[in-house]
């Protein structure tokens, strides 16, 4: 085989083409996996594109392009390669089918020129383009709809022997469609995977309020810190009745918000305790700010679906619920997470947790936290620490309530 044949073979191979004089810097394009790739891989030589850094630190766009077809290929296809039928008789493609200018647009490839964008698209070879799987669900899709399956069957099916039950609308068949029972694990693996274990040092602290008429006095951890069994008796988001945990927040505010209804208890005073942590707690962190990894950031790709299904489900997680007679039942899939999280889940380092932060449904923007803390872990500043007391009320304060006008 000639060089010439071998070269076309190759270039066709890879989907794309291009000089090695053409040449790009980190000020040729906004996307920052791009931008890194570039400036780890630059060597001397003019950009073809800029002015900046007209000697030095450029590289061949014939090695970027190796990285933004494989990252576009991890979402984009070949209509004909995705199985999308075309019909002559009516009018092409059945389906959603792109040009590669319009794709690039679609996946939001920003330069700093209209030449290098040009430059780009006539490179590659192919020409049209759908999303890939263009008849199934995007996996994040599919994980979020697993997770509202199986809130619904907990909440409406089955709700104590549900490990080993199937919903009756599964269907084992359906390609895109996971058994809802299946989501916890895929839980776990987006807590391990996306990195949301947080730590809450030792000798940090929570605040808990409680709700009181005005002439109890409420003072020790005993009476502020999480309930005894026998007083565990109202539902809660993370917790059914009888099973007691201590619920808090960072700030007064949020911890007054997440307790108080002005609506409902009126006459009252709060009371918050300030409790010290006595050691490390391990928290799963359902707050924690997380970047979408780029499309061309081929070590974090594959990761952008489980990205795109924890804001769905710490949306869904977190949202506000009426205290009413349904309450109940519309805590049941928070409080079946919560145990698969305080029970089942390990971390990579084979550890237990010791509670949940989440976003507060009623002040937007702060955390709440859930500790699986135990009323006798709930220790005053008097008392003899234990090796089993996890938190220690070091202040109280009375606070005055809002009501109603």
């Amino acid at each position: 085989m000639g060089l010439v044949k071998s070269a076309m073979l190759e270039a066709e191979e890879r989907g794309y083409d291009i000089d090695s004089d053409v040449r790009v810097c980190t000020y040729c394009f906004e996307d920052g996996a791009l931008k890194d790739f570039i400036s780890q891989n630059s060597t001397e030589g003019a950009c073809s594109f800029c002015e900046y850094f007209t000697e030095t630190a450029s590289c061949e766009l014939f090695d970027v392009l190796g990285v933004i077809l494989p990252g576009i290929g991890t979402e984009w296809g070949d209509p004909a390669n995705e199985g999308l039928p075309y019909e002559t008789r009516e009018g092409g493609w059945q389906g959603d089918v792109y040009n590669t200018l319009e794709m690039l647009e679609e996946v939001g490839l920003d330069t700093s020129s209209y030449e290098l964008f040009q430059t780009i698209v006539q490179a590659i070879h192919n020409g049209e383009w759908c999303r890939r799987n263009p008849y199934s669900l995007e996996r994040h899709q599919t994980l979020l709809v697993g997770w509202r399956s199986f809130s619904q069957f907990v909440m409406n099916e089955a709700r104590y022997v549900f490990l080993q039950a199937t919903p009756a609308n599964y269907d084992p068949y359906q390609h895109d469609e996971i058994q809802p029972v299946a989501i916890l694990e895929h839980l776990g693996t987006m807590a391990n995977e996306l990195e949301l274990i947080s730590i809450l040092r030792k000798g940090e602290e929570i605040l808990r309020i409680r709700i009181a008429d005005p002439e109890t006095a409420l003072s020790t951890a005993s009476e502020l810190g999480t309930p005894p069994i026998q007083y565990a008796t109202i539902p809660n988001r993370m917790s059914p009745a009888g099973i007691p945990m201590f619920y808090g927040a960072f700030n007064p505010e949020t911890a007054i918000a997440e307790t108080y209804d002005p609506l409902r208890q009126t006459k009252k005073k709060g009371v918050i305790g300030k409790f010290r942590a006595e050691r490390e707690l391990i928290l799963l962190d359902l707050t924690r700010h997380i970047e979408l990894p780029s499309l061309f950031d081929l070590n974090a790709v594959q990761s952008r679906y489980l990205v795109k299904f924890i804001k769905g489900f710490v949306e869904d997680f977190s949202k506000p619920v009426s205290r009413d007679d349904r309450s109940h039942v519309e805590y049941v899939p928070t409080q079946v997470v919560t145990e698969y999280f305080r029970h089942i889940f390990r971390t990579p380092l084979g550890q237990k947790l010791d509670g949940i932060i989440y976003p507060s449904s009623k002040k937007k923007g702060d955390q709440a936290v859930v500790l699986f803390v135990s009323n006798s872990q709930c220790v005053d500043i008097s008392d003899n620490l234990s090796d089993e007391a996890l938190l220690t009320l070091i202040s109280v304060e009375e606070v005055q309530l809002e009501t109603p006008n």
